[in-house]
């Protein structure tokens, strides 16, 4: 098991906090499968655990909580994908076509 694996594990530790709200524990199961199932690609796309999950200071969805906490996770017609710039991206089916939502990966580095 990869590091990046034992972290995702060892991320259920993230649902005590009282900030967790029952919406975001029901997307936070269904990401994690999804980001086991793809741990290699995020890993290599430059994502963390703590990028996946991070927390805001303020109460969902406000502040910048990580995309596995995301609603879109619940919606059915949601199909999520990792773009080819290493974004994560939710496709959602609707009537008049697909709609597209992107959670980049903003790393700031200093030279």
């Amino acid at each position: 098991m990869s590091a990046f694996e034992e972290e995702l594990e060892a991320s259920a530790e993230l649902l005590k906090g009282g900030k967790i709200a029952k919406e975001q524990a029901r997307a936070y199961a269904r990401s994690l499968v999804w980001f086991r199932e793809h741990s290699q690609e995020l890993a290599e796309a430059g994502w963390t655990v703590a990028d996946l999950y991070r927390i805001g200071t303020l109460a969902f969805p406000y502040s910048e909580w990580g995309p596995g906490w995301l609603s879109l996770w619940n919606n059915e017609k949601c199909e999520p994908r990792l773009g080819n710039r290493g974004s994560l991206e939710f496709v959602l089916h609707e009537a008049g076509g697909d709609v597209v939502q992107t959670c980049w990966l903003v790393k700031n580095f200093l030279s």
